[in-house]
């Protein structure tokens, strides 16, 4: 499984562009693979914004419900101080975005959310140091296509 070292805003276009490759070969559709480099992105710049550093994984996936992609992001940074208020648009983990600051924070607030809606499980498990976010997304069956080479 590659492993992408998250340290600068640089890494976001790289593993973005990876996840995109990944997803294609896999047999995803445009508008999947699209959707997945959207993922990639949202947590790719979240270690950025909160974890301060850390490392993303992208690879296929399987089990029982199917065959997909795998997203993990890894990060040194603080627990979710309210996971579920940060998966609500125009929220961090503290509560609604002032805003004034979301230019200054790189964002509006709606990535978490928008990684929920575009995957099909999101897991949040604490580290000894940090946190991990795995999500996955399965092939549809209307997507299913011979994988591009």
């Amino acid at each position: 499984m590659p492993t992408y070292e998250v340290r600068d805003w640089i890494d976001v276009h790289h593993i973005q562009r990876r996840t995109l490759e990944i997803a294609n070969s896999l047999g995803f559709s445009r508008r999947e693979s699209n959707e997945l480099a959207i993922v990639a992105s949202e947590l790719t710049s979240n270690i950025l914004k909160y974890g301060v550093r850390g490392t993303i994984d992208v690879e296929a996936y399987a089990d029982e419900k199917g065959n997909g992609i795998s997203i993990v992001a890894r990060d040194y940074g603080p627990a979710f101080h309210d996971l579920e208020t940060a998966l609500l648009d125009g929220h961090d983990d503290k509560g609604p975005i002032d805003p004034l600051h979301m230019l200054k924070r790189k964002g509006i607030g709606g990535g978490l959310g928008a990684v929920l809606r575009l995957t099909h499980s999101f897991r949040v498990e604490p580290e000894r140091v940090g946190k991990r976010v795995h999500v996955v997304r399965y092939l549809s069956a209307r997507s299913r296509r011979p994988p591009r080479r």
